[in-house]
């Protein structure tokens, strides 16, 4: 038998950055803000789910038939989505600029030298927190929201084409969103604009690019607003990304936000 052993530093490096990721954990896990938080996302994307969908089907009666062909059921469930994103970002803001405002950041630094794992391991916390939370909270608004549409035979099972896909794409949403905000606050070292940046990007942005010129059209599909609505919906708009295309986007915008952060994180003053 072969014993195969890792070189020293390695190990060393895997234990220390073991021991960060306790600590951001304990950090994170002890304000009580940070339950509160999620509990206001959870609930803001099942309860306003739920009354879109009760909309739909109280207005299900009156509607013409080409009204009945555009309502999308597989869509209308995550509508609560556009707030819940704002808050789960949040969190990733306040995760990092809550240390900067207190002056916490320079105790953490000084006992962590290796300003990249403190972020990492924020990073890592931020994603192990984020993923069952988007996970319980994309499967109850959209199994809360087809509950209610299967009361005029339009809800959709969760074996019908679409259904896991938007719960995966949903939930790898808010893990990336939170992923920009701790992102941003790094950049930004400061709550309200780090919040300003995200409300630009994610709320005002979808709702003010519109356009038929194949540059505007670029620029809506570049948008991860644009795109988690394209990965949630039945109905594919003139001009939508691929689903893939859409996935990449959302990819994208937590890579790019963290490699910024993490040469910046390197070379500032704390």
């Amino acid at each position: 038998m072969t014993t195969v052993s890792l070189p020293t530093g390695a190990g060393t490096r895997l234990s220390r950055f073991t021991d960060v990721f306790a600590a951001e954990w304990i950090k994170l896990r002890s304000l009580r803000s940070t339950a509160w938080v999620l509990l206001c996302a959870f609930a803001s994307a099942v309860i306003m789910g739920v009354i879109m969908a009760d909309s739909e089907v109280g207005e299900w009666p009156r509607m013409s038939p080409a009204q009945r062909a555009g309502v999308d059921p597989l869509a209308d469930p995550y509508l609560g989505f556009m707030i819940a994103q704002l808050i789960v970002a949040t969190l990733g803001v306040l995760t990092v600029t809550g240390e900067y405002s207190s002056g916490l950041i320079r105790t953490t630094f000084t006992a962590v030298p290796g300003r990249r794992t403190v972020l990492a391991a924020k990073a890592a916390v931020i994603t192990a927190v984020s993923v069952p939370v988007g996970a319980i909270t994309a499967t109850t608004a959209f199994l809360a929201g087809q509950a209610i549409l299967a009361q005029r035979h339009i809800g959709l099972s969760i074996t019908d084409p679409g259904a896991v896909r938007s719960i995966v794409a949903a939930t790898f949403y808010l893990v990336a969103v939170a992923l920009v905000g701790a992102g941003l606050g790094v950049l930004l070292r400061h709550t309200a604009a780090a919040i300003g940046g995200l409300v630009a990007l994610l709320f005002l942005a979808p709702q003010l690019i519109h356009g038929s010129a194949q540059w505007v059209i670029d620029i809506e599909n570049a948008l991860p607003g644009n795109a988690i609505r394209r990965l949630v919906s039945l109905h594919v708009e003139h001009g939508a990304p691929s689903m893939t295309h859409a996935f990449l986007v959302i990819a994208v915008y937590p890579a790019v936000v963290l490699a910024a952060a993490l040469v910046l994180i390197h070379r500032r003053d704390a």
